[in-house]
């Protein structure tokens, strides 16, 4: 099971990929409601949370590294257009970069809001766009049934 998170050789089928993302998944949430739950929103919850998306870089380019090699494809190229977007993003929003206050609707009373600018705005439909592709790459098309350039199928 460890080596499903931390191995990038060898081949993975969907089954598999889907239980490493659902252990990641899961993961990421605990660690959200606790961080929450601790320090609120604050600062030092924006910047827990930036250092958990950057510890799970690893385990889920692990993972999707293994899924590509099942499907015959190169991974390089691939991780860059999945996971590049998603950082990005984190980055901008962790630091609020671009960010700009929200108007006040009609005496609702909040004061305080921020909303991302064009470039995060773009930035952030551009990481929906490349999760989805992931998604349906890494989750849901087959991979190959016979030995291909990276080992025999999984078993």
């Amino acid at each position: 099971m460890q080596d499903l998170l931390t191995s990038f050789h060898g081949r993975i089928g969907r089954g598999r990929w889907w239980l490493g993302a659902l252990i990641l998944i899961a993961f990421s949430i605990v660690y959200a409601i606790l961080v929450g739950f601790l320090f609120g929103d604050s600062v030092i919850t924006g910047i827990l949370t930036l250092v958990l998306s950057f510890a799970l870089v690893y385990p889920a380019a692990a993972l999707a590294t293994k899924r590509l090699a099942d499907r015959n494809t190169p991974a390089m190229p691939r991780l860059v257009l999945f996971f590049g977007p998603g950082i990005l993003f984190t980055l901008i929003d962790t630091f609020r970069i671009g960010y700009r206050p929200l108007p006040e609707m009609g005496g609702m009373g909040q004061t305080g809001a921020m909303m991302p600018g064009t470039f995060g705005m773009t930035l952030g439909f551009l990481s929906l766009v490349a999760s989805l592709w992931a998604l349906v790459e890494l989750g849901i098309l087959k991979g190959d049934a016979e030995e291909n350039s990276f080992g025999p199928p999984p078993a």
